[in-house]
């Protein structure tokens, strides 16, 4: 029986997937779990496990091809004499750095055949540089670059634009670079001009960035987004969390702000929702997702159910969630499911600003760095340890005071450090 293997949708916005690297062969017989490839979308790499066991009758798409979800990359069987359907084939796929990502409708899952597609390798170039002076690779490449002791500026990149891949790193051997004199040219000049601030820099937008400029524009043009402030009053939460720490226990101000949020969740249950196809879908969990920083945008691991856990337990959850993030390590659990999400720039000293929404949410909280400010209490002055919140809100779904309840609870929670530590 020959089977289909589908190229999975890893998540709710996940419209296609590059083939990252084939693990097993034409002709090779594998058991149920085993890995068949790796699959590279916007977020991360993920690995696809065989659903049932038999042997790989035809492997459709070549590694570097980026295909829609849902359709077929492979096809097994049970035994290699079985004949392969005969289908119509869909257009034959470029590879990953000739796609222009665009957002697809969602749709019944595609079920039109395939065939193998011509595939012409990337043309493998000297290091690149990105128009701050780094060197064009991915963090995975990075890594191991590192623990194999090998700099990266003697490693050809043959990723989109001459990045820097892992497969670079895996398969690099001593003296056999390739690299195009003219590219090379071009890029030292480049990075010459750059320097003495005499000239620019063009470049394409990565796969990553291109989501997220997709998704956020698509964000402030369609939900009308309204913002609310207020200042917190951290003084005595930075003091308990100073007798937390030395006593060992490790928890940051995000995680005290992830706890309050879920605590307000809870109560508001409209700002933990979803707005999809003119409807609200409200969730019971709070699944709040934190906004982190990469070298090519931005990722939102999900913290599940902090509406039932404790700082300590969202901290270490976090903390786990942080390091796969900037590692390349995530997986599609991992960022899935967010109901709301919370975007901290206080420590890197940012005194406030607003978020855009991350859709389907209606809702994201901008959380700014704890300054020590002149206040007034009591009519009296004092200094204190003042953060600014910002909720950006969706008004087709949520109403001023509403968010306003909403806010005024999470900076309840804070303000008089009502924590299940």
């Amino acid at each position: 029986m020959i089977t289909k293997v589908l190229l999975p949708k890893l998540g709710e916005t996940m419209e296609e997937g590059a083939i990252g690297k084939w693990r097993v062969k034409e002709g090779d017989k594998v058991n149920k779990g085993d890995v068949l490839f790796e699959i590279t979308t916007d977020k991360a790499n993920f690995e696809y496990e065989a659903l049932k066991g038999g042997y790989i009758r035809k492997i459709l798409y070549k590694e570097g091809i980026v295909v829609p979800v849902l359709v077929p990359v492979a096809y097994t069987a049970d035994s290699m004499s079985e004949p392969l359907p005969k289908e119509e084939p869909l257009p034959p796929a470029k590879p990953k750095e000739e796609q222009i990502s665009s957002p697809a409708p969602v749709s019944a899952p595609i079920s039109a055949p395939v065939v193998e597609p011509v595939f012409t390798p990337a043309p493998v170039v000297q290091a690149i540089f990105t128009a701050d002076g780094r060197i064009f690779a991915t963090p995975i490449a990075k890594r191991l670059a590192k623990e194999k002791g090998l700099d990266l500026l003697n490693i050809a990149g043959s990723g989109p634009n001459g990045r820097i891949l892992e497969r670079d790193i895996l398969n690099y051997k001593p003296g056999t670079m390739k690299a195009a004199p003219a590219v090379t040219a071009a890029a030292s000049l480049n990075m010459a001009k750059l320097k003495s601030n005499g000239g620019s820099k063009t470049s394409d937008l990565s796969q990553m960035r291109k989501i997220i400029a997709d998704r956020l524009k698509k964000s402030k043009q369609e939900a009308p987004h309204f913002y609310l402030q207020l200042d917190v009053d951290m003084t005595e939460l930075l003091k308990k969390r100073a007798e937390l720490t030395a006593k060992g226990v490790a928890v940051s101000v995000n995680d005290f702000v992830i706890f309050a949020s879920a605590v307000a969740l809870r109560e508001f249950p409209l700002m933990n929702s979803h707005f999809v196809n003119e409807k609200v879908v409200q969730f019971e969990d709070a699944n709040v997702g934190v906004a982190v920083a990469l070298e090519n945008g931005l990722v939102v691991p999900v913290i599940k159910q902090a509406n039932n856990k404790t700082v300590r337990a969202i901290a270490a959850e976090a903390k786990i969630l942080a390091e796969k993030a900037k590692t390349g390590k995530l997986t599609a659990e991992d960022y899935s499911g967010g109901t709301f999400t919370i975007s901290n720039m206080g420590m890197l000293g940012v005194d406030n600003f607003s978020a855009i929404i991350n859709p389907p949410q209606v809702g994201i909280l901008a959380v700014s760095a704890a300054k020590k400010q002149t206040v007034v209490i009591n009519d009296a002055i004092a200094i204190r340890s003042i953060m600014k919140v910002t909720l950006s809100a969706d008004h087709r779904v949520i109403d001023g005071a509403y968010a306003a309840k909403f806010l005024t609870r999470v900076k309840e929670v804070l303000e008089k450090y009502l924590f299940n530590i």
